[in-house]
C-alpha cells in the first residue's frame, strides 16, 4: 500500500469520524430525539435608583418614605435607594456631585440659575421625549408648573409643589390684645409695636438657616419695586443697588432696631423657630406653607398674607410658586428613573401629598375628600389655591450660587450689626456681583 492510498484512507477516516460526531454529537450529549434540559434561570439583580431629597423631618418626609417603601414592595425590577440631607448639607453635596461627575440618579432641585447651570453642562436628563410617550401623563400637569423647568424649549424637570410663603399667626394672642389680621405693612408695625409693650415678642425666625431672613427682605423689596428689579438683578442688567432693594432693606433694619424678633433669633433652627409660635411665645411666623400641617395641627394658629407696603405692591402676589421639584441625572438609567418620578407623580399619590400635608400639587383636577383631611388644614388648601394672582421665585435659588451666597450674607449682616448707616447698607449690597 503506498502512502498515497494511506493518506486517502487516513482522510477519509477522519470525515467519517466528524460525520458521525455532527450526527450523533458528543457522548455526553442527550440522545437528538429527548428535549434538552432548560437552562438553568439566572435572576437580574434590580436597578437601583439613588434618590437624594432635602431632610424635613416632618410628614413630607414621613410620607415620601412610605411611597418609597411602598414602590419597592411593588417593583421588582427597580428599587430606590432614598438618602436625604439637611438642606445646606444637600447644597454642599449636590454641588460636589456635579463637579465629579458622580450624580445621583433622581435628585431633589430648585429652578433658577444652579439648575439652569445643570442643564448647559448637560448633567441633567432630557425628558421631553419621555413626556411625550406618555400624554395622559404630561396633561396631569398645570402648563405653567412645566414651563419652571422648561429650557430651549425642552423639558428637564417636574415640579411637584406649589408653594407659598405666608404669615402664620397666633390666634389666642391676637383675640387677646385685640387685634386683626393686618393688610398693610403701617398696620402690621403697630400690632407687633402693641404685642412688643406688652412683651410679646411679635416675629419668630429661624436665623440660623439665613434663608428665612432673606424671606422678609425679598417680600419687602418686590412689595417697593415689583418683580422688575429682581428681573434685571438676575439678567445682571442691573443690581441690588435698585431704590426697591435699598427701601428693603432699610424697613428690614427698622425691625432689627426695634428688637421686633424673639431674642436670639440668629440662633434659631426651623424647628425652635415654629416651636415659639405653637406655644404662644411670639405672635407671627413668616414662613412658607410647607409648614402647614404642623401649624394647622394647632387650633390656635391662622394665617394672612403678606400685607401691601406704604400702599404699594398686591397682597396677592406671593412669594414662592413652582420652585421646586425632582429631575433625573444624565448618567442615570433614565427608563428606571423615569419610572420612579411617573409613580411618584401619580394621581394617587400627589392627592395623598395635598390632603396631608395642605402643600399644593402641580397635577391638576385633584378632588380633595375634605372627611381625609385635617378641616383647617382644608380650608387654608381651599384658600390658596384661588387667591394668587401671580408668584415671584425665591430670590437665592433665582440668582446664580455666588451671589446667592453673598446675598444671604448681606441679609445676615443686616440682621445681626448693631447699627448701620444708609450708606453702609448701600455698599453692603453693592457687594452682591
Amino acid at each position: 500500500m503506498n502512502r498515497t492510498h494511506k493518506l486517502n484512507m487516513l482522510i477519509a477516516a477522519v470525515l467519517l469520524v466528524t460525520l458521525l460526531f455532527t450526527i450523533y454529537g458528543r457522548r455526553d450529549a442527550p440522545n437528538v430525539s429527548q428535549s434538552p434540559p432548560a437552562a438553568p434561570s439566572v435572576s437580574s439583580a434590580p436597578v437601583k435608583i439613588t434618590f437624594w431629597n432635602v431632610e424635613t423631618n416632618d410628614l413630607r418626609q414621613a410620607l415620601l418614605n412610605q411611597s418609597i417603601q411602598a414602590f419597592n414592595q411593588t417593583h421588582k425590577a427597580v428599587q430606590i435607594v432614598p438618602y436625604f440631607y439637611e438642606v445646606e448639607t444637600y447644597k454642599a453635596k449636590l454641588k460636589l456631585s456635579m463637579i465629579s461627575g458622580k450624580m445621583p440618579d433622581l435628585f431633589y432641585y430648585w429652578t433658577g440659575e444652579s439648575f439652569k447651570y445643570m442643564v448647559d453642562s448637560q448633567i441633567i436628563a432630557d425628558l421631553t421625549e419621555k413626556m411625550q410617550e406618555k400624554p395622559a401623563f404630561m396633561k396631569q400637569f398645570y402648563p405653567e408648573a412645566l414651563q419652571y423647568a422648561t429650557y430651549y424649549d425642552r423639558l428637564y424637570g417636574l415640579p411637584h409643589t406649589t408653594s407659598h410663603v405666608v404669615f402664620w399667626y397666633n390666634k389666642r394672642i391676637f383675640a387677646q390684645y385685640g387685634i386683626t389680621p393686618p393688610q398693610t405693612w403701617d398696620e402690621l408695625m403697630s400690632a407687633a409695636q402693641q404685642l412688643l409693650n406688652n412683651g410679646i415678642p411679635p416675629f419668630t425666625v429661624s436665623g440660623k438657616e439665613r434663608w428665612p431672613l432673606l424671606n422678609w427682605f425679598a417680600y419687602l423689596s418686590n412689595r417697593m419695586g415689583g418683580s422688575t428689579p429682581f428681573q434685571h438683578a438676575i439678567k445682571k442688567t442691573g443690581d441690588f443697588t435698585d431704590p426697591a432693594f435699598l427701601e428693603g432693606a432699610q424697613l428690614f433694619r427698622g425691625l432689627i432696631t426695634a428688637k421686633m424678633f424673639v431674642p436670639g433669633f440668629l440662633g434659631l433652627d426651623g424647628p425652635k423657630a415654629e416651636d415659639i409660635l405653637l406655644k404662644g411665645e411670639a405672635a407671627m411666623y413668616l414662613q412658607g406653607d410647607w409648614v402647614a400641617e404642623k401649624m394647622l395641627s394647632n387650633p390656635d394658629i391662622g394665617y394672612f398674607r403678606f400685607p401691601t407696603v406704604h400702599g404699594k405692591g398686591d397682597p396677592q402676589v406671593y412669594y414662592g410658586g413652582y420652585s421646586s421639584g425632582w429631575a433625573i441625572s444624565a448618567n442615570s438609567n433614565r427608563d428606571a428613573a423615569f419610572e420612579v418620578l411617573s409613580s411618584m407623580f401619580s394621581m394617587e399619590e400627589r392627592k395623598k401629598v395635598v390632603e396631608a400635608s395642605g402643600l399644593l400639587s402641580t397635577v391638576k383636577v385633584m378632588p380633595l375628600d375634605r372627611n381625609n383631611m385635617n378641616p383647617l388644614v382644608y380650608d387654608f388648601v381651599t384658600f390658596i389655591e384661588k387667591d394668587p394672582v401671580d408668584f415671584f421665585g425665591y430670590y437665592d435659588q433665582e440668582i446664580d450660587p455666588h451671589r446667592s451666597q453673598l446675598l444671604l450674607n448681606a441679609v445676615v449682616t443686616m440682621a445681626s450689626a448693631p447699627t448701620m448707616s444708609q450708606e453702609e447698607i448701600e455698599d453692603l449690597l453693592k457687594q452682591i456681583r
